[in-house]
């Protein structure tokens, strides 16, 4: 006769001797399945007392450990901070570009402390390619100072570290927020960002009335003003932060808004001075509509561009101030005449230091060694402060071993964005597009608020792509 099988609860019990009933000669290991032990001698079976077939009831829970009051403080004041320096952004650099590089000072402590408070400081300890490609520079650039001729050499190494150094840590540190205080910095940062915006929209059509008080500009030197590098610093900021704030958007899901901010953006910029800005813009727009056809294509096409600029920067400089003689083409406009010209003096002297340059920070103090320009008297120093171009620039002061490490660093940026979401990498690699367009024209790249508005533009770009971010998200 054929016993049924017996239920979970007691396929594991043993029969007493005191009952009478005999042990039993099979043990039952689910439904229909016995082992017999004239089968099987050697398994033996042992009694144990069985609580609840969960198997984490034997392991109890560890006990929430709960933050003591000073920790609680230490939370509530790192909560604030970061919502502060989120919400600033945009309108110091509508008002106050300049004051970019303490808001990137911030920054960094802010997420050295939030990273210490997780015990999270391995994620910036790794060694990593980047890092090394970085630290490789930081430590070439530091030795350059010995043959610099520029009195602000280490300065700028240490400004270069700082940038860098937050970039690190301010990305580890928004990776590992929860989702919840990602949502409300990206939102933040969003309310800044409309506020900056619409406050340098009111002050461009009102000829800039905050910034003449706030610098005391009398109304003869406004046409100065205008023509000057104060609103044309804004307009290249926020051209580097319209692209989080498009992703912000996009994530928030209002993916016809998140369009209509570059593009708006973009109009706007057309009754302004920065060619700069609109070659930025106008950059960046076309690589969006790129890469979202195919942003494989489009990281290859960069990569490419990225490598050529380094390898012919020297020789195109030279061809177009030479032999095509644009720095008198009636084609271009007179600051790019002056543009070609500045890159020709310095692509000459670039040759002259082929290994490892002129020194970090050069550029502002090379002797002119009797050059001329047809466009502004030359005074101490060969080129006014830069080159305005970063390929450029980093050959100058760098050289050839300078410029490798920059081209890995950049390359390595590049495949980064790779590891984003899908849906992410049109408004990163935008982002990118508008970087490099813009750093090959205008302003030197080391200077401390140009460093700072990459680095706060990167920042908010990791940020936006925290909103609505799965659980367990491992994207870098």
């Amino acid at each position: 006769m054929e016993h049924p099988p017996r239920p979970c609860s007691t396929l594991f019990q043993a029969s007493h001797p005191a009952s009478g009933m005999p042990r039993p000669r099979a043990v039952a290991f689910g439904a229909g399945v016995r082992l017999s032990r004239r089968r099987f001698p050697l398994i033996r079976v042992k009694v144990m007392p069985v609580k609840s077939l969960d198997a984490t009831a034997s392991r109890p829970a560890p006990p929430a450990t709960r933050p003591s009051p000073a920790g609680r403080g230490v939370d509530a004041a790192l909560h604030g901070v970061a919502g502060a320096a989120a919400l600033v952004l945009g309108p110091l650099a509508a008002l106050a570009p300049r004051g970019l590089p303490v808001w990137a000072i911030l920054v960094l402590v802010l997420s050295l402390a939030g990273l210490a408070r997780r015990g999270a400081f391995g994620r910036i300890l790794r060694p990593t390619p980047p890092v090394a490609a970085v630290g490789g520079f930081l430590l070439l650039a530091l030795a350059s100072t010995l043959w610099s001729p520029s009195d602000r050499a280490l300065a700028t190494v240490l400004e270069i570290g700082y940038i860098a150094l937050g970039a690190l840590a301010g990305g580890a540190w928004i990776a590992g927020l929860p989702a919840a205080d990602a949502r409300r910095l990206a939102g933040l940062f969003l309310a800044g960002g409309l506020a900056g915006g619409l406050l340098f929209a009111v002050e461009a059509a009102l000829d800039f009335p905050l910034n003449r008080w706030w610098n005391s500009v009398p109304d003869d030197q406004l046409p100065n003003l205008l023509n000057g590098n104060v609103p044309k610093r804004t307009a290249a900021l926020l051209c580097l932060l319209v692209w989080p704030a498009a992703l912000a958007v996009d994530r928030f899901g209002r993916k016809a808004l998140a369009l209509l901010v570059p593009v708006g953006y973009a109009l706007a910029c057309l009754p302004l001075t920065s060619r700069s800005a609109m070659l930025g813009i106008a950059a960046g727009l076309v690589t969006l509509a790129a890469a979202r056809a195919s942003a494989k294509w489009t990281r290859r096409l960069f990569s490419a561009a990225v490598t050529a600029a380094f390898l012919l920067v020297l020789p195109a400089a030279l061809l177009f101030s030479g032999p095509l003689d644009l720095d008198h083409s009636g084609l271009l406009f007179r600051s790019a005449q002056h543009r070609v010209e500045i890159w020709g003096h310095a692509a000459d002297r670039a040759l002259r230091t082929p290994v490892f340059g002129q020194g970090i920070d050069a550029s502002r103090s090379l002797p002119p060694e009797g050059a001329v320009s047809e466009f502004s008297p030359i005074g101490d120093s060969l080129l006014p402060l830069h080159p305005h171009n970063a390929f450029l620039q980093v050959w100058l002061e760098t050289g050839a071993v300078g410029a490798a490490l920059a081209l890995a660093a950049m390359l390595l940026l590049l495949a980064a964005t790779a590891r984003l979401e899908r849906r992410d990498q049109p408004f990163a690699l935008a982002l990118f597009a508008t970087a490099m367009a813009m750093g090959s024209t205008a302003y030197g790249i080391w200077q401390p608020w140009w460093m700072a508005g990459f680095l706060s533009a990167a920042l908010m770009l990791r940020l936006a792509t925290r909103i609505g971010a799965p659980i367990g998200n491992k994207t870098r």
